[in-house]
């Protein structure tokens, strides 16, 4: 049963048409053939007012037809199909009070051969033609081969129909061919902007390599420590006759201390989501800090910390805020020289915090300034440097309503301002 209801709803199955540019042409044709059979309402053919009534029924059937156009995407075929078909019975009304075969209203046939065209397949252009030829025969019957006139002018009114229906639509089908390949780009360009949305997110979420191999390398080196400590504290609870409970401390500080360094690392390489609570400014700060010491220490670099002993609690995502401390701090020590200096300083204002982190390296390029921050800009490429760090530092920021800015200092130098609001 299912399948017999399958193949009968298949059979009436008309598919939709897309919206297809369409203007008022038919409207404004139909008032001027309104004036035309108001100043010939004294003509003998034209039964007035009775004539008027199915103007203003074609009218109003094309104006519905027009605005059904113009607010929907696509529509039914079965629409289109009930639209035409009640224009051909306004006009063919048209024609019966002005004079039948005599009347000069056939033209009005043109309205919907033309939408057909526009708007339908081969099969609706061909169906409304033949019915607009048959309206136009049945009003011209009986024919008498002997009046030629009479033969040849319903010869004239199939022929119109007939070319005017291939005209149109051959050239409805070009410019359908046109708006499917402009869809298609549009589509395209949609879906490569929705690609670079996601990448632009991805960028703020995900570590780079850059920043991986940075943090590979301070991961390492802490976990290395880590692991003496519980293995020489290990041997000498071995090596002893009684357990001192101090070297099991010391083993536990140091296997909480190594699972710290992989959660952090883990959740700054991962990209986490944002999860905003009010927390501790220091907290982040100091875990960025002894992240970054191992190569701190490889250069013999000075990190100061100066924070304002006031500062108040701010809702922020801790890991990403951990990521924003990394990457500046990682971007200093790349370029300050060896036994170089990178202060990190955070003050309390009216709106929030301002936090500044200078060094004495080099500064920022003047062409870096002018334009500001922007993905994949590097000044070194040459050592593995993607541009990400303070593009991702600026998203951060964003995130968490607030703003970053860099400058020089005179002296010498670079400062990277960020200012966090406090809700």
């Amino acid at each position: 049963m299912m399948r017999y209801m399958s193949v009968f709803s298949g059979a009436f199955s008309r598919g939709r048409v897309t919206n297809f540019s369409r203007n008022y042409y038919d409207v404004i044709f139909s008032v001027f053939m309104v004036a035309i059979a108001y100043f010939y309402r004294n003509n003998y053919r034209i039964v007035y007012p009775t004539i008027l009534y199915f103007f203003l029924l074609l009218m109003a059937s094309n104006v519905v037809f027009n605005q059904l156009l113009r607010t929907r995407v696509s529509v039914s075929l079965w629409a289109i199909d009930f639209i035409l078909l009640f224009n051909l019975w306004v006009i063919t009304g048209v024609l019966y009070y002005s004079g039948g075969g005599e009347s000069y209203f056939w033209v009005l046939y043109l309205l919907p051969i033309f939408a057909a065209a526009m708007l339908g397949s081969l099969k609706d252009v061909a169906g409304v033609v033949f019915l607009c030829a048959l309206a136009a025969t049945l009003f011209s019957w009986p024919l008498h081969p002997a009046d030629l006139v009479e033969v040849m002018s319903l010869l004239v009114k199939l022929s119109v129909f007939i070319l005017s229906a291939a005209a149109v639509y051959r050239t409805a089908e070009a410019k359908k061919k046109v708006e499917t390949v402009l869809i298609s780009k549009r589509r395209e360009v949609e879906a490569m902007t929705r690609e670079l949305i996601t990448k632009d997110t991805e960028l703020a979420q995900t570590a780079s390599a850059g920043e991986v191999g940075q943090l590979v390398s301070g991961v390492m080196h802490d976990l290395g420590n880590s692991v003496s400590v519980i293995l020489l504290s290990a041997q000498i609870a071995c090596e002893e006759e009684s357990v001192d409970k101090k070297d099991l401390e010391r083993i536990i500080k140091a296997a909480q201390f190594s699972k710290n360094v992989i959660s952090n690392a883990l959740g700054i390489v991962r990209g986490q989501e944002y999860i905003f609570k009010p927390g501790d400014l220091r907290e982040p700060l100091e875990n960025a800090v002894h992240l970054v010491d191992y190569a701190a220490k490889k250069k013999s670099v000075t990190i100061k910390v100066e924070l304002s002993p006031d500062l108040p609690p701010i809702n922020m995502s801790k890991v990403h805020m951990e990521r924003l401390f990394v990457n500046t701090l990682s971007n200093s020590l790349s370029f300050v020289p060896q036994k170089g200096e990178v202060t990190v300083k955070a003050a309390r204002t009216e709106s929030g915090i301002t936090i500044d982190i200078s060094d004495n390296g080099p500064g920022f390029p003047e062409s870096m300034l002018k334009d500001g921050i922007k993905a994949f800009r590097t000044t070194r490429k040459e050592t593995g440097g993607t541009g990400l760090g303070l593009y991702v530092c600026s998203q951060i920021v964003e995130k968490h309503g607030g703003s970053l800015t860099i400058s020089n200092v005179p002296s010498g130098g670079s400062i990277v301002k960020v200012n966090l609001p406090l809700g």
